[in-house]
């Protein structure tokens, strides 16, 4: 995935470039500079999908941040659109293209960190998984799950009013699930922690009543995936 960062002054933007890049340092993400609005915008043309969010400064020579993020929204509207700028009034008119943040120059690393945390929280619970039933192939929500669980050869996909049988195993289908959102607590069992709601050492209580086996093997790990989740909420 790609960051992109749009500032005409030169030294904002290797800052930025150099705190996204350390903060991505292990993952597939990596930090694009550009210098005018215009750059930015041909560039995310030639690949929408790879982009995760972008940076613009308002405050720029020819086509300004503002001017250049509603063009981004109206081409690609998936894009979350952070605004640059050392003057507080311009704020404002960042809600006239429903700009995902506001970040204030100088740029202090704690608020570029607390943004792109907050765009990664966003993209999970946009994204969806391909399951194949009866019906043919279906794509889910993550936010959607609220648990599966395994019957044999078959996994039971439940969301809040409906569920899906699919072939697979359980094992299998938690490899494709983000680690963030989702925690394997028995061997038959795997439960989405944003649903989760109380944990009395042995069951899971889930939102709308569900209760959910928990073994001790996986108690602890599961405590820990849920400290974890909680910490990723702040």
């Amino acid at each position: 995935m790609k960051i992109g960062i749009c500032d005409d002054e030169y030294r904002t933007r290797q800052q930025m470039y150099k705190e996204i890049e350390n903060y991505y340092k292990r993952l597939d993400v990596s930090a694009l500079t550009f210098a005018s609005g215009q750059e930015l915008l041909n560039a995310v043309d030639n690949d929408p999908a790879g982009y995760l969010c972008v940076f613009l400064d308002i405050e720029m020579d020819e086509m300004d941040g503002l001017e250049a993020a509603r063009q981004l929204k109206k081409s690609h509207a998936h894009i979350p659109v952070i605004l640059l700028t050392s003057h507080t009034e311009y704020a404002m008119s960042g809600y006239e293209v429903e700009a995902f943040r506001f970040l204030s120059k100088p740029l202090q690393r704690e608020k570029l960190e607390e943004a792109l945390k907050a765009v990664e929280k966003t993209k999970i619970y946009q994204k969806k998984i391909k399951i194949i039933s009866d019906g043919g192939e279906i794509y889910l929500p993550y936010r959607d799950i609220y648990y599966i669980k395994s019957e044999n050869v078959y996994l039971q996909v439940v969301l809040k009013d409906r569920s899906y049988l699919i072939r697979g195993k359980l094992k299998e289908q938690l490899q494709q699930l983000p680690q963030v959102l989702f925690s394997q607590v028995h061997r038959s069992y795997i439960v989405n922690l944003l649903h989760v709601r109380s944990y009395d050492g042995k069951q899971i209580l889930l939102r709308g009543g569900t209760r959910i086996p928990v073994s001790n093997s996986r108690s602890r790990e599961f405590k820990e995936n849920m400290m974890h989740y909680l910490r990723e909420q702040r």
